[in-house]
């Protein structure tokens, strides 16, 4: 697999989010079940791209700069079809789950797509149905736990030891080629809700704790989490006209009481990701996980017992990479943290 930024492959960046509506109407009112896909393309014949799900009526177009809204995603689409600038390509996916939030990157020059697994992202809700080790099965997928896993309850610091079976949980983290997630969050959810949601659309009006999304009225309250990449926001940070991702429960007014509100980022803004995996090079001023090179510099936080710098990183290590996109497609650690991937099972 080549590195995309030392070729003259387009790069793709997708972002699939749980919702549903009309391709061409990025604020209509979604169905639970379904997928919003959210991208850039970057590089040559970026614009004017045709993104798709094969044998389904979602499609859309690339703007000018390459990006593009996909909505009413299946769910279970296990693939994305480019085409356009000469290229025609299709990849194949890990299925959708219900509910999920993934972005991912690819790779595409003429008939030829490729996936780079270790800067996948996924988001979902499920309940824990299996526990063996420290691997859960949630919405049938396998989600390692390991010693950077962040687990929380109520805002609050929990345990593995709070994961039984049929606790209901949402995931954070990066989705692997074999399907299986390696989970950097795992937040435990009180769902007695008889029915969720999730869906984007663009914030209109802020009243009080009230907004007004896609014309949906939603209740913030006080556990509700905000989010953008990875920093937490508060209610006061939130702003008429940005796009955010809604996840919550249906009352019976109609109404969406929140739990998480994702703000995604403008075309115009640099974007936080996750690069997880094992290190297979390691330069010095920069490493590799899997394909994807990314560089530090003196504001890179690294953190694990005894790994303070880039010196102590080694071929082999497991780790996992808060990044920023930079203008020119390349990656640039924030914070670097070690783990202790869970045996094969």
């Amino acid at each position: 697999m080549q590195i995309p930024t030392r070729s003259l492959n387009a790069l793709v960046l997708v972002l699939l989010a749980a919702a549903c509506g009309s391709a061409g109407d990025p604020d209509s009112m979604p169905a639970n079940g379904g997928a919003v896909v959210q991208g850039n393309v970057m590089g040559g014949g970026s614009q004017n791209m045709r993104v798709a799900v094969p044998s389904s009526s979602a499609a859309t177009t690339t703007n000018s700069v390459g990006g593009f809204v996909l909505t009413d995603v299946p769910k279970g689409a296990a693939a994305l079809q480019f085409s356009g600038a000469g290229q025609n390509a299709t990849l194949a996916t890990a299925p959708m789950v219900s509910g999920e939030f993934r972005r991912l990157t690819v790779s595409i020059s003429g008939a030829s797509v490729t996936e780079l697994n270790e800067q996948t992202e996924t988001e979902f809700e499920g309940t824990v149905d299996a526990v063996d080790g420290m691997v859960l099965t949630v919405a049938g997928r396998k989600v390692a736990v390991t010693d950077a896993t962040t687990i929380r309850k109520d805002d609050a610091a929990a345990t593995f030891a709070d994961l039984v079976r049929g606790t209901p949980v949402e995931v954070e983290g990066t989705l692997n080629a074999d399907g299986g997630v390696t989970a950097t969050e795992i937040s435990i959810e009180d769902r007695n809700e008889a029915e969720r949601i999730a869906f984007v659309g663009t914030l209109t009006q802020i009243t009080g704790n009230t907004l007004t999304v896609g014309g949906r009225t939603v209740n913030v309250g006080s556990a509700t989490v905000i989010v953008k990449g990875d920093t937490t926001l508060t209610l006061a940070d939130l702003k008429v006209g940005d796009r955010v991702l809604v996840r919550g429960a249906v009352q019976a007014d109609k109404s969406v009481n929140a739990t998480r509100i994702r703000v995604l980022p403008r075309e115009d803004e640099d974007e936080e990701m996750h690069v997880a995996g094992k290190v297979t090079a390691v330069g010095a001023n920069s490493f590799t996980i899997g394909d994807t090179v990314i560089t530090t510099d003196a504001q890179t936080e690294f953190e694990g017992n005894g790994f303070q710098s880039l010196a102590d990183l080694k071929v082999g290590d497991f780790v996992l990479a808060e990044v920023l996109r930079q203008a020119d497609g390349s990656l640039l650690a924030e914070e670097v943290k070690k783990f202790t991937p869970p045996p094969p099972g």
